[in-house]
């Protein structure tokens, strides 16, 4: 090997470890505080090892000034920070349907600590979460996602990063399915406690005496869980089209980019 040849490995190792780095910094699973550093560390060479003679054998690094290697790791960390960032909207997703939920049937009041994000969780919020996450990993999702973020080595090269606005927009655009699809997930349980409060507020005119306010609560969370209930022989099938969406649309980023 010539002294060339072992620089452009080198060289290529280091862009590949850079942009595994910022996708285990940001997806499912991988980038939870409970998992440490090292180990994150880790897999990002170990991934960049595995990939290393197929980029040897298909890409040559660049010549660029000290700036331009600056700009281009910088590119390198933004794009696997945005993969995984397509990945996680899905987590988000079903965070902020449990949070509708719990508010709803009056659990919002009880929090968890979710070791993910340091921060306090409704109970409904946290379940739908860790349901979530269960799936992902049934269904192999984080096997998809890796090969999908090796693929993106030949769909965007090195130094082949393309900051443009249509890539943007699109990320943008399947950053709403947070508000979109998390109010469709919860929109059943919400629009049958609105239909027992309709029904609860003729009661009270009906019935001044009687103490609804206390009636409500009980009847609101045992409605609520009882729907929850129900409802989730179809949470799986909701969180692999979610899955299978976010796929879609990592491909789709991907060609924008290069």
């Amino acid at each position: 090997m010539t002294e060339a040849s072992f620089l452009n490995a080198v060289g290529l190792f280091l862009i590949a470890l850079v942009r595994f780095s910022g996708f285990f910094i940001n997806t499912p699973v991988f980038s939870q505080t409970i998992i440490p550093m090292r180990v994150k560390a880790g897999l990002s060479a170990l991934c960049a090892i595995i990939i290393l003679p197929h980029l040897i054998k298909t890409q040559t690094l660049p010549q660029l000034s000290v700036s331009g290697y600056g700009i281009m790791i910088a590119k390198e960390l933004t794009l696997g920070f945005l993969i995984g960032y397509m990945v996680l909207i899905f987590t988000e997703i079903l965070r902020l349907a449990g949070n509708l939920v719990g508010m709803q049937i009056g659990f919002s009041f009880v929090q968890v600590a979710d070791p993910a994000s340091s921060q306090g969780l409704g109970i409904i919020s946290e379940f739908f979460q860790l349901t979530g996450t269960l799936m992902f990993l049934i269904i192999g999702g984080h096997l998809m996602i890796l090969q999908a973020f090796f693929q993106s080595f030949d769909m965007v090269p090195v130094a082949g990063f393309n900051f443009n606005k249509s890539m943007v927009e699109e990320v943008v655009l399947f950053s709403r399915m947070i508000f979109i699809c998390g109010t469709q997930i919860a929109m059943p349980i919400i629009a049958i406690i609105l239909v027992g409060d309709v029904g609860l507020g003729i009661i009270a005119r009906t019935v001044p005496k009687m103490n609804i306010f206390q009636i409500g609560f009980s009847l609101k969370i045992l409605g609520g869980l009882s729907i929850l209930i129900i409802l989730m022989p179809y949470l799986g099938e909701i969180i692999q089209a979610l899955i299978a969406q976010s796929m879609e649309k990592i491909n789709l980023v991907l060609a924008k980019m290069g």
